[in-house]
């Protein structure tokens, strides 16, 4: 192979790396733009309560506040969030809050009674069996708290632990 060929094919290669790159870069941005849109406002969704019911975005409760909360019984911070959340939910009589896991439904009930939060009347635990939520919320990690306002407008994205009086305060704003 003579050096210009050689040369041709490095420049081919190298072209279509880049190619590859920017493709990959610009369909990866689409699809960041599309799930923040998608999210602006609570989405339709579909989930398993407890009892082995669906729960969708109508069970919502209307005109309050709602925080999604992804978490895993076993995380450490999950348990750290919830605990925060548990001593301070006087503080959350007016929010709607709604714990989501993909753990079977036995062991977030279990999760649940441990923090004294089950039988609250503004606390709803879902199951994913499905991993809809992970996927339609782009719930990147664990814990993963996504706020809404009274109109159900996204405020704040939280990937991560976040504590009550972080919740409160950016519901607060």
């Amino acid at each position: 192979m003579n050096k210009r060929t050689l040369k041709l094919v490095v420049l081919i290669v190298v072209f279509g790396v880049i190619s590859f790159l920017s493709y990959k870069i610009i369909s990866k941005t689409q699809e960041k733009i599309a799930i923040a849109n998608r999210i602006k406002t609570i989405p339709d969704f579909n989930l398993t309560a407890l009892n082995n019911t669906e729960f969708k975005k109508e069970n919502l409760k209307l005109n309050v506040p709602t925080v999604f909360l992804y978490f895993n019984s076993e995380c450490d911070f999950c348990q750290y969030e919830v605990q925060s959340i548990s001593d301070a939910i006087d503080k959350f009589k007016d929010i709607h809050l709604v714990f989501v896991s993909a753990e079977p439904i036995e062991k977030i009930k279990i999760f649940s009674g441990q923090y004294n939060l089950y039988n609250n009347s503004n606390i709803t635990f879902l199951h994913d069996s499905t991993d809809s939520f992970f996927t339609q919320f782009n719930a990147s990690s664990i814990p993963f708290t996504l706020i809404y306002d009274k109109n159900q407008n996204l405020i704040k994205t939280h990937i991560g632990q976040l504590n009550a009086n972080g919740i409160l305060r950016i519901i607060n704003k």
